[in-house]
C-alpha cells in the first residue's frame, strides 16, 4: 500500500519523502556512546569505568552523545606517577562527519584501556603494562586463563611520542601479550591508526584500587594502592606458562642445585666481566649440580621463561631481566647484585614484583662499591 501511495505522489514530493527516509535510516545507524562506572569510591585514582561505543580516531577517544546536554564524564586516572587521566572528547551526534559510515567502522568487541610506561623496557612491559591488561581483563571480562580473550584488544595510552614500538624493539613483549589475546595491540598515537575510525563496543579503563606498578619511594602510592589479589596473580603466571607450553616445577629441597648467571652484553652496561670465574667458583660448592652463564638479549619469551623456570638459583644484575622472576618455580632463589648504594633502594624493582605477585621464592640483594667487575656501571 505504501509503495502505491508513493508512486501516486508528484515527483517533488516523492523526492522529499525519499530524502526523509534516508535521513531517518542514517540517524538510526549512528553510533551513540554510554558509560557506567564499575568501581567508584569517589577517587579518580581508583575509578574503573566501562564505555560502550567509544570511538578512537586520530589519537583521541570520542564520546558520541545525543540530546541538548553535554555529558558529565567522570575523571578516570590511567597513570598515577605522571598524573595522566583518560581524555575523552564529547561529540554531539549531529557533529559526526557524514563521511563516517558506521558499516565501515573497524569494530573492536572488547578492549582494555591502560597506560604503557617505558615501553622499550622489558621489565615495565611485562610486569606492569601487560599485567595491567590481565588485571582488567580477568576482573571485568572474566578472561583469566590462556585461551580466553580471543575478542579482546589491548589499547595503550602513551604520553611520549616515540616511533619505535614493541614490534621493532621488544618482540618478547608482543609474545607475552599474545598469551592474553591473539589480537594486535593498539596504541592511540600509532600513525597506522590515524585515519581509521575504530569503534570500541565495550571498553574498560582505569587503575582500580590494586596496582602492579613500581611505586619507587612514594609512600602515597602505597597508601592508595594495594597489591593485586593473589588468585589473579597466580592466574597470570599460570596463563603465561600454559601459553608457552611450560610447567611450573618444584625444586628438590636439598639439591643438587642448578645455578644460572644472567649476564648482560658489554654494550648494554652492567656486564659482569668475571662471570666465567664466578661460575667456576660456584661449581666447586657443595650441592651444586651445574652452573651456566647465559645472555637473554636474543632469546624468545619462551626461552627466557625456561631459563628461570628450570633454575634453582638465578643470579643477575639490576636491570630489566628482573621481570623474569615471575617465571621462577616455588622454593627457588633469586640473587640480584648492584653497584648502587643500599640507601638508593637498588633492589626495589625486584622485591616489589615478588611482593605484589606473592611469588613463593627467596630473594637476596647484594650491593658493592667495587665496580671493577661490573662495567660499565650505567643505567641504559
Amino acid at each position: 500500500m505504501l509503495s502505491r501511495n508513493l508512486v501516486a505522489l508528484p515527483v517533488p514530493y516523492l523526492a522529499l519523502v525519499v530524502l526523509m527516509v534516508n535521513v531517518a535510516r542514517a540517524e538510526s545507524t549512528k553510533v551513540v556512546s554510554s558509560f557506567k562506572c564499575l568501581l567508584d569510591d569517589g577517587l579518580a585514582e581508583h575509578r574503573i569505568c566501562q564505555y560502550h561505543n567509544l570511538v578512537l580516531y586520530r589519537a583521541k577517544f570520542l564520546y558520541i552523545y545525543q540530546g541538548p546536554d553535554l555529558p558529565q564524564l567522570p575523571e578516570v586516572m590511567v597513570n598515577w606517577h605522571e598524573n595522566v587521566t583518560l581524555e575523552i572528547l564529547p561529540v554531539h551526534v549531529s557533529q559526526v562527519p557524514q563521511a563516517w559510515d558506521p558499516t565501515q567502522y573497524e569494530v573492536v568487541r572488547k578492549a582494555t584501556i591502560t597506560y604503557r610506561p617505558y615501553h622499550r623496557n622489558y621489565y615495565h612491559s611485562l610486569a606492569e603494562a601487560i599485567f595491567a591488561v590481565h588485571l582488567l581483563a580477568c576482573t571485568y571480562f572474566q578472561y583469566c586463563q590462556y585461551g580466553d580473550g580471543s575478542d579482546l584488544t589491548a589499547v595503550f595510552i602513551d604520553t611520549i611520542d616515540d616511533p619505535v614500538d614493541w614490534d621493532t624493539t621488544l618482540q618478547s613483549a608482543i609474545e607475552a601479550l599474545h598469551c592474553l589475546t591473539p589480537r594486535p595491540a593498539y596504541t592511540i598515537k600509532d600513525p597506522k591508526l590515524h585515519d581509521r575510525v575504530v569503534l570500541l563496543e565495550i571498553a574498560v579503563a582505569g587503575i582500580g584500587n590494586t596496582s602492579r606498578v613500581y611505586s619507587g619511594t612514594s609512600k602515597r602510592f602505597r597508601e592508595l594502592y594495594s597489591s593485586p589479589d593473589i588468585q589473579i596473580s597466580n592466574q597470570f603466571r599460570q596463563r603465561m606458562a600454559d601459553c608457552l607450553g611450560l610447567t611450573i616445577q618444584s625444586p628438590k629441597p636439598h639439591g643438587p642445585y642448578k645455578v644460572t648467571i644472567v649476564n648482560r652484553r658489554y654494550a648494554s652496561g652492567r656486564h659482569m666481566i668475571n662471570s666465567v670465574t664466578v661460575a667456576k667458583n660456584i661449581k666447586r660448592m657443595d650441592h651444586v649440580a651445574a652452573v651456566r652463564v647465559i645472555y637473554l638479549e636474543d632469546m624468545s619469551l619462551k626461552q627466557q621463561a625456561q631459563v628461570y623456570m628450570h633454575s634453582h638459583i638465578v643470579i643477575f644484575t639490576h636491570g630489566a631481566a628482573c621481570g623474569n622472576v615471575i617465571f621462577m618455580s616455588p622454593g627457588t632463589a633469586a640473587i640480584e647484585y648492584s653497584w648502587l648504594p643500599r640507601d638508593a633502594t637498588p633492589h626495589n624493582w625486584t622485591t616489589e614484583v615478588i611482593s605484589d605477585l606473592s611469588l613463593p621464592i627467596t630473594f637476596v640483594g647484594l650491593c658493592t662499591i667495587d665496580t671493577r667487575n661490573i662495567y660499565p656501571p650505567k643505567e641504559v
